[in-house]
C-alpha cells in the first residue's frame, strides 16, 4: 500500500468516527436511538416489505452475525422489530410500526446533522464524494 493510500483511508476513518460520534450523541439524546440502531432500522425501512434476512445486515452494520443478533434484541424488546423464521429456513428481521415511526422521526434529525456537516464544502462535490466512497465500499480488497 502506498503511504498516500493509507493516509487517505485513515482520513476516511477519522471523518467516519467524528460523524458517528455526533450522530450517536444527538440521535440518542433526541430519539433514544444510538447510531447503530438507527442504521439497522433504516436498513429494514428501505428493504422490500421492510424485511431482511438477519445475515444480510452483517455488511451494512459492519459487525459479525452475533453482533447483529445482539443489536436486534433491544429493538425487539421495545417493539420496533420482530424476528421470524422464513420458509427458506433463514431468520428474518421485520420492521414494526414503532420502528418505522422511530426511524422516520430520527431521519429528520440525522439529515439536519449531515447537511450541516457537508455545508462547508463537501456538498458542492457530493456526487464525486459519493462515487469515491461507493468505489471504496465496493473495492475487492475490502471483501471478507
Amino acid at each position: 500500500m502506498k503511504p498516500d493510500a493509507m493516509a487517505l483511508c485513515m482520513q476516511v476513518c477519522d471523518a467516519y468516527a467524528r460523524l458517528m460520534l455526533k450522530l450517536d450523541d444527538v440521535l440518542g439524546t433526541m430519539h433514544g436511538l444510538g447510531l447503530a440502531e438507527f442504521r439497522l432500522l433504516r436498513a429494514l425501512a428501505s428493504a422490500p416489505q421492510e424485511r431482511l434476512p438477519v445475515a444480510a445486515l452483517v455488511s451494512p452494520m459492519g459487525v459479525r452475525l452475533s453482533g447483529v443478533t445482539r443489536q436486534l434484541m433491544p429493538l425487539e424488546k421495545t417493539g420496533q422489530l420482530r424476528r421470524e423464521s422464513g420458509t427458506d429456513g433463514k431468520r428474518y428481521a421485520v420492521l414494526l410500526p414503532g420502528g418505522k415511526r422511530a426511524v422516520r422521526e430520527a431521519e429528520v434529525t440525522a439529515e439536519a446533522i449531515c447537511a450541516e456537516a457537508l455545508a462547508e464544502g463537501p456538498a458542492a462535490n457530493a456526487a464525486v464524494l459519493r462515487d469515491i466512497l461507493q468505489r471504496l465500499c465496493d473495492a475487492p480488497a475490502l471483501r471478507l
